[in-house]
């Protein structure tokens, strides 16, 4: 009798979401999709149409992945992590890279090597309450950064804190006419120190001349346009409080491109200021973050600032309706400049597994 249910007992693992094999690795997923109205203001009249509004289904960061824990012995285990972004909603078969790494985790802490969010990103927290959508932090900070060829090793808890250090070699040869590529052992780093106690989050976190992007205006194509790359040293402070139902939260960050000579004399201030109240199974939300984007060397500054509201419906631990309403602004301090405007009403579901 044991062994004819034994078919039938694997097959409901099997069908489980998040359920771990003996010794087998975990495949879980997010599906985030949106159908919402942009409206897309470009601010020059020169350009043709100057504003543009259109209805459109938009996959926000979905994702697939495989990671695993196998125990080498009684205090050691192996950890791995590949993930693939997908898009559910348009017809591209592409699979982008996201978070993939092997590590060792133990009574020391944990040893990671791949490719996934730094520190400094990672920091954050929760204050983001619009991550992986038209409201997400990363359109008006720099320092948002997955990067690839990083090692990093994470402290175990002590007493609430916890450091994070990570470096990345530059993997560069060295020329007759280049003498100062970045050949070394650890030509870029990332640091966090976070704490986290009885609904209580902090972090100060640093990242040296990791290679960054910011968001400064609006393209030809009516998407949001981000500079050209440049090694930045970022320096963040953030402070959650989390009291059951409320939520509120600040970050504050000072960034600066690490060699003005190489990427130009460009700096960055920036705040986000986030709350959500949580309702039964309703959670109203809203988040503002500005910035100012300073190119020293043109004499030019870009004032960036992003609104969020939203609304979101728990219809199971896994499955979340949402409402979000966001605007999004760039204006630069130039004779002629128009301020550039970017709304979004999305009405969205999300799907974890």
């Amino acid at each position: 009798m044991k062994i004819r249910m034994l078919p039938l007992a694997i097959a409901s693992a099997m069908a489980a979401p998040g359920v771990v094999l003996a010794a087998g690795p975990t495949v879980y997923g997010k599906l985030n999709v949106a159908y919402g109205m942009s409206d897309v203001d470009y601010g020059y009249e020169s350009i043709d149409p100057n504003s543009a509004d259109r209805w459109e289904l938009t996959s926000y960061d979905s994702r697939v992945g495989v990671s695993g824990d196998a125990a080498i012995n009684d205090s050691l285990s192996a950890i791995y992590q590949i993930e693939w972004g997908v898009n559910v909603s348009d017809d591209s078969n592409e699979m982008s890279q996201r978070d993939r790494f092997v590590g060792l985790k133990g009574g020391f802490g944990t040893v990671r090597v791949g490719k996934f969010d730094t520190p400094l990103k990672k920091a954050q927290g929760k204050i983001d309450l619009f991550g992986d959508t038209s409201g997400d932090i990363k359109f008006v900070l720099v320092g948002e950064n997955r990067v690839n060829n990083i090692l990093q090793y994470s402290s175990p808890d002590m007493g609430g804190l916890q450091a994070n250090v990570a470096f990345m070699p530059g993997e560069e040869y060295e020329t007759e006419t280049d003498g100062d590529a970045k050949d070394g052992p650890a030509d870029a780093f990332s640091l966090s120190l976070t704490y986290t106690m009885d609904g209580i989050y902090a972090a100060v976190a640093h990242d040296s001349e990791v290679s960054s992007r910011a968001y400064e205006s609006i393209g030809t194509d009516f998407d949001l346009d981000r500079t050209s790359a440049a090694d930045m040293d970022v320096t963040r402070l953030v402070a959650v409080v989390n009291l059951d139902a409320f939520q509120v939260g600040a970050l504050y960050q000072m960034a600066e491109t690490s060699d003005a000579d190489v990427d130009g004399d460009v700096e960055q201030d920036g705040y986000v200021l986030s709350a959500s109240f949580k309702i039964d199974a309703v959670k109203l939300k809203a988040q503002w973050g500005a910035s100012t984007i300073s190119d020293n060397d043109a004499d030019v500054d870009t004032d960036a600032e992003l609104l969020a509201l939203g609304a979101d419906y728990g219809l199971s631990k896994q499955t979340n309706l949402y409402v979000h309403y966001t605007m999004a602004s760039y204006e630069r301090d130039t004779d002629g400049a128009e301020e550039q405007t970017a709304d979004k009403l999305d009405f969205g579901i999300v799907h974890q597994f």
